[in-house]
């Protein structure tokens, strides 16, 4: 708790729809674009990272689409309360002159509250969590707060992580291999030390492979896709399957529609949502181009459409099979044992972008995690109907 007469000099609520277990906070300077490197420095030193530009947190819980968040901005420092919270970091962040923070996560616009322009610390605290991962619902218990302060020349304080009860703290990622430098002068080759205390010589050479190598690997065998970058999930689905991004982005902006709506549709088949009275006329005004009846007409509505899965009514009308599989992760990108109605709701805001790109990659990308390890199935049958998508877009729109 806040001692007396240690008060913010501004505060705010807001409710933030949170997914794929982070989320970010921006000043409004820097690339957008540098999201990726900070969020697998974050992975690798979890929970959390930023570049004084922006700020990424993971969350314990792989979502919650109404994720309360009390924002507090001070004069100094406040009183250290880290017993009250179950995971507490801190990190720089400057904001930009239009006096904007804003606060996102992977499948929403952002929330933007107003903090005077300038370097600030910032301390992000969570608390009410249930489970590292899938959380058994999406909208779980779990409540945050960020406070702003000014830098004190101390620095961040090193971050509190939750020791789950049962399972404990995960460990954190291996970080990926830099490219070494290439001046003349530098060795030609490195010692690598293991956690163990052992170690081995490795030549420069060999890691300007590995990272190369790696670089691929993110990007499905090829080079970053800049266009992609922008778009959330864009580089998980060009992994999984770079000639299906690659396709969809050569079409013209009618294709690149039909591929969302199909995408949203096929969806909602294998959830078994179709046909429910209340998804059916969306589906329809999405084929049709027009604006798509409640819950589904603005995305602050998705609290809505959720709240609808757990009515009599949201039952499924077709027999879903979940895999459940003990391989690696890595095998199923896009997971293995999804709740595919979940999973496509956000489908249903993403296929009416304005950006026909970005609505069809995006949407593909939800509609693979409603699929989860069968997605593979529903790229084959993309890829299959392209074709015909392509005779449509030739007709009256």
């Amino acid at each position: 708790m806040t001692e007396p007469g240690v008060v913010p000099s501004l505060s705010y609520k807001v409710v933030l729809a949170m997914d794929h277990g982070q989320f970010l906070l921006r000043g409004g300077l820097g690339d957008i674009d540098d999201e990726y490197p900070l969020l697998e420095q974050a992975l690798s030193a979890q929970p959390n990272a930023g570049d004084g530009t922006t700020m990424v947190v993971l969350s314990p819980h792989q979502n919650n689409f109404e994720m309360p968040i009390d924002i507090e901005v001070f004069t100094t420092r406040p009183p250290d309360d880290a017993d009250d919270w179950e995971q507490v970091c801190e990190d720089i962040l400057r904001i930009g002159p239009e006096g904007i923070l804003e606060i996102e996560s992977t499948t929403m616009s952002p929330g933007e509250v107003h903090v005077e322009p300038g370097e600030y610390l910032v301390q992000v605290a969570g608390r009410g969590f249930v489970n590292y991962g899938w959380p058994g619902t999406t909208t779980p218990d779990d409540v945050w707060r960020i406070r702003l302060f000014p830098t004190d020349g101390t620095g961040p304080r090193p971050a509190v992580r939750w020791d789950m009860p049962g399972y404990g703290i995960p460990e954190n990622a291996e970080p990926a291999p830099e490219p070494a430098r290439t001046q003349d002068d530098e060795p030609r080759w490195i010692t690598v030390l293991h956690e163990d205390g052992s170690h081995r010589m490795v030549a420069r050479s060999e890691l300007e492979e590995r990272a190369s190598q790696h670089l691929l690997d993110e990007w499905g065998g090829g080079p970053p896709i800049e266009k992609v970058t922008r778009y959330n999930g864009g580089q998980l689905l060009t992994k999984f399957d770079r000639p299906l991004v690659e396709a969809i982005l050569e079409t013209d902006h009618h294709v690149a529609r039909l591929v969302a709506v199909y995408a949203a549709a096929r969806a909602c088949e294998f959830a078994g949502l179709a046909d429910l009275p209340w998804v059916r006329p969306a589906l329809d005004a999405l084929g049709n181009n027009t604006a798509l009846p409640a819950p589904f007409a603005d995305p602050s509505q998705m609290g809505d459409a959720f709240a609808r899965l757990e009515s009599p009514d949201a039952v499924a009308t077709t027999s879903v099979t979940i895999t459940t599989s003990h391989r690696a992760a890595s095998d199923y990108p896009f997971g293995a044992n999804n709740e595919p109605r979940y999973m496509t709701i956000p489908a249903l805001y993403s296929a009416q972008d304005l950006d026909p790109w970005k609505a069809a990659i995006e949407t593909v990308m939800h509609a693979s995690c409603a699929y989860g390890s069968r997605a593979a199935e529903l790229h084959t049958a993309i890829k299959r109907d392209l074709p015909e998508m392509y005779r449509a877009s030739r007709g009256e729109w």
